[in-house]
């Protein structure tokens, strides 16, 4: 789950790169557990509202190789786990100042999943981050593929503020970020073919028999802007563990807006702690 790239970025999907952006040459053990709102694939959402918790462990060597497994359980939606992410990746300084990492993501989903993403359960992704010292910049692209393959690239731009503290052991933090997401989308084709399927299939009024698996293949896709976003993370921080409140919005491009140009808005709650 790439997600930690920002919680973060924007990842890919649901979780931090917390571990593995960690600079520190040291192997550390990084677990997190955070609250969201609503599930967030690109800055993008379903109609219905999702609200989730998500496990995160990952594992990052001194070398920068690292492995991570996340689990994702929806709360108004099935009994069970909704997604399960394992993670295998290399981090390495090419210059002081920037940054890359290399990784490769399998999702596993729960059978009729109302996530945008289950189409494409494997990500290839590639990073730069670069550190001006004022501000923090990276650039991430994507190739995802399953049932379907697409492709993403995503600019931010960071800003680290300290807060000041309340003990000499810990210091509050405020990182605004902004994100432009380009990609193909074939991915909501097919969610749009399996949100009508399971419409179809749930509909207590009008029951329809089931229907054989559907599969649809879309020839040709555009690259269109996706979404713009603001994420403004305020955390509690001490030398082993982390406390987050994060909100974000995401200004939709016109592919995917459908007309609204009210953002979607994210609101996180998280907790990370690394031995």
């Amino acid at each position: 789950m790439k997600y930690l790239l920002s919680l973060i970025v924007l990842c890919g999907t649901f979780v931090p790169g917390f571990a593995q952006q960690d600079s520190t040459k040291t192997s550390s053990l990084t677990l997190a557990a955070i609250y969201g709102n609503t599930a967030n694939y690109y800055g993008q959402s379903t109609d219905e509202k999702l609200p989730y918790m998500l496990s995160y462990a990952g594992y990052r060597l001194k070398s920068g190789f690292y492995i991570s497994a996340s689990a994702l359980k929806l709360l108004n939606y099935g009994n069970g786990i909704s997604a399960v992410d394992l993670s295998g990746g290399f981090n390495f300084n090419l210059s002081e100042n920037l940054e890359a990492d290399l990784s490769y993501t399998r999702s596993f989903y729960e059978k009729n999943s109302p996530l945008l993403q289950t189409a494409n359960e494997n990500t290839l992704s590639g990073v730069l981050n670069y550190d001006f010292n004022v501000f923090k910049t990276g650039l991430s692209a994507d190739y995802v593929f399953g049932n379907q393959s697409d492709v993403f690239l995503s600019f931010n731009s960071s800003k680290l503020i300290d807060l000041g503290s309340i003990t000499e052991k810990d210091y509050i933090s405020l990182e605004p970020s902004v994100s432009i997401i380009g990609g193909s989308s074939r991915y909501y084709e097919t969610y749009t073919v399996e949100r009508k399927r399971r419409q179809g299939l749930f509909d207590p009024l009008f029951p329809k028999p089931q229907p054989q698996t559907e599969t649809t293949t879309v020839e040709t896709t555009s690259f269109d802007i996706m979404s713009y976003g603001l994420t403004l993370p305020i955390a509690y921080n001490r030398a082993n563990y982390s406390l987050e409140a994060s909100y974000q919005a995401s200004f939709l491009g016109k592919k995917f807006s459908e007309g609204s140009n009210k953002p979607r808005s994210f609101f996180n709650l998280s907790v990370y702690y690394q031995f």
